[in-house]
């Protein structure tokens, strides 16, 4: 079972990220999956101690927020053919808030593919939001989307975040180069959407 409760949502809690076998099952997973890495932007292998070094800093650095996110409930599919339930606990993805700073952070985040399209990213970054706008008192919170990703720009074009701009042919992953799309949202455009 990933760490402690950190936040809770209607439907699922964010649980802080520990140097436990669980948690560096599944974040070496994410990264070295070729699907899954290839989305996210990873290109280079990540060994166990790998892993297990951006788990330790990640754990001790203050200027970033790193939750797991898990059903409250735990039920549901395992989200890979090749892991079992008790692999995974409950894990189902993860949200980021890193680069905070006094006025403004970089969200992230990411679901298993058995969990997509059930509204849990959604909730998952407006938990996020919530937290950063009303607890660390952030101004701005901006993301950054590969410029293929539908799902994700819709993702945050509904809860209020503004297309800033494109970074054109700015990465590259998978041998290809991609752009990326760089979104936005206030502090007040947020509290208006009066998000929960």
């Amino acid at each position: 079972m990933p760490g402690h409760v950190f936040l809770e949502g209607e439907r699922i809690e964010f649980r802080v990220v520990e140097n436990a076998e669980t948690d560096r099952r599944v974040l070496g997973y994410v990264r070295n999956e070729p699907g899954f890495r290839q989305a996210l932007g990873f290109d280079t292998p990540w060994p166990s101690n790998r892993t297990e070094s951006f788990i330790e800093s990640v754990t001790n650095d203050e200027s970033s927020c790193n939750l797991l996110v898990c059903l409250r409930d735990d039920g549901g599919s395992n989200g890979a053919d090749d892991w079992n339930e008790t692999d995974r606990g409950s894990i189902v993805g993860a949200v980021s808030l890193f680069d905070i700073d006094r006025v403004s952070g970089t969200l992230s985040y990411w679901l298993l593919p058995d969990y997509r399209g059930e509204g849990y990213a959604t909730e998952a970054v407006s938990v996020l939001c919530n937290y950063a706008v009303r607890e660390l008192g952030l101004h701005r919170i901006q993301a950054d989307v590969f410029d293929e990703n539908d799902a994700s720009r819709r993702l945050l074009e509904r809860l209020g975040f503004v297309h800033e701009g494109t970074k054109r042919e700015c990465r590259v992953c998978g041998g290809e180069y991609r752009g990326v799309d760089q979104y936005a949202i206030l502090d007040e455009e947020w509290n208006r959407e009066e998000k929960s």
